[in-house]
Parts: structure tokens; sequence; C-alpha cells
């Protein structure tokens, strides 16, 4: 289980997660939700180790989130990852194979042939796209013997096929492990009855049992109401004036 207890994370004057408690069990699918600035990303940072807090408590099976003994339990994949891109697919996948007990080298090659990579494993990643990066990533995690995965928006430069195609491995794998997910499509998380959705809203979690409570908080709670009275102000502004 991930425990985060109390976690404050503040930049400068701004808290960006206040007193936040949650925790996440070990099988299964959760997904993060919130406006841009909300802190989601933060979170991860924090879970990982990438970022210091100013106060509060993350463990990892037990283990505080700092310990070696914790990290080998998870991955993360970022919304902005960097890849080395003198590398090859195949010389980063070892790379990172080679940091973690026990990968499973037939179940990257498996998945890596689903996305239709095999032929471009031994390419530099510098020649690949945004979408090839992602899959390498995906089928990475997958093949690692971990029993957290973070990724935010996992989604983000796939093409249609691939997306429906990391949907259905996602919920095949979420039978025994966790997968932790940033996302905003609506699409994914609406067709996702099983998966539990947190809403990050002014620094603090709240726990959605119906979707559509999301667009109803986001607007209430967000600037997106302000800006809708102002286009419609605008609007009828400019309508007035060309009357």
């Amino acid at each position: 289980m991930i425990k985060i207890d109390g976690l404050i994370k503040s930049y400068r004057n701004n808290t960006v997660l206040k007193n936040l408690t949650l925790s996440f069990d070990s099988k299964g699918i959760d997904i993060l939700v919130g406006i841009n600035g909300s802190g989601k990303t933060t979170l991860f940072n924090c879970i990982c180790d990438i970022i210091p807090f100013e106060q509060g408590e993350i463990t990892i099976h037990g283990e505080d989130r700092r310990e070696k003994a914790a990290k080998k339990f998870m991955y993360y994949i970022p919304s902005d990852f960097y890849l080395p891109e003198y590398l090859s697919g195949r010389e980063y996948a070892h790379f990172v194979f080679s940091r973690y007990e026990n990968p499973d080298h037939d179940l990257f090659h498996f998945i890596i042939d689903l996305y239709h990579l095999k032929d471009r494993l031994n390419q530099k990643i510098g020649d690949y796209s945004y979408g090839m990066k992602k899959k390498l990533q995906i089928a990475i995690a997958l093949a690692l013997d971990v029993r957290y995965i973070l990724a935010d928006e996992v989604f983000n430069g796939l093409d249609y096929e691939s997306y429906l195609l990391t949907e259905y491995l996602i919920e095949r794998f979420a039978t025994n492990r966790k997968f932790i997910l940033i996302s905003h499509n609506m699409d994914y998380i609406s067709r996702n009855k099983q998966a539990k959705v947190h809403l990050l809203n002014k620094g603090r979690i709240e726990n959605i049992e119906d979707i559509s409570m999301i667009e109803e908080i986001v607007i209430s709670n967000g600037e997106l109401k302000n800006y809708y009275e102002q286009i419609d102000r605008f609007l009828h502004h400019n309508q007035t004036l060309n009357a």
C-alpha cells in the first residue's frame, strides 16, 4: 500500500498540497483528475522522491519513499519524460531493466510487437516520435516486476488503436498490480467503471462516486465559470456593436 499522510508542499508562497491524506492499495486502477496547477504532477513527484516536501509522510509497503526498498515497488511514466536520444530503444530498456529485479523480457518483446515497434528497437530514440517513446515506456513498465505504475497522461501521443490497446493492457494487468493515472480523458474515465476517481481540488482530495460531478465541481471551484461569463459578455458586447 502507498500511504500519504498530512502531505504539505509549497512553491514559494503557494501551497499546492494542503495536509493531503490518501492511500492506494496494491491492485486496480486509480485516476487523479483536476485543473492544471492543482498539484497532480507535484503529488507524483513527491511519491517518487523527485522533489522534497515540507511536511507529512509517504510510505510504500511500510518503507519511507526515499528508501531503495520502497522505490523497487514502483515505476513512473511522467508526461514530459526525457529519454536519452543517443541510446537505442533496446539499450534504454536494458538500462532500466538493470535497475530492477526480475524483468520479464518475453513480456516486453510481446508488447513491443503489439505496438509495432519490433523493427525500431535498434534505432536511436532520437529518431522516435513522441508516441513511439510513450509506447516504449509503457512496454518497459509492464515488463517490470513492480507493484505500482504511476503514469501522467499515459494516453497522450497515442493513435486511437494504440490508445485502445493500452487501455486493455492496463485493464488486464490491473488484476495483480496498481495503476495510478493522471488523466483528463473523460472518455476513458467514463468507460472504466471499476476505477477509483479522485479529484485534486485546491490542494485537497475529493473522492468521486459519480463522474458527472467532475465537470460541476471543476466549473464551480475553478476559473472556468468566470471564463464562461467573460466570453458571454464579450460576445454580447460585439453583437451589440455590430447590430
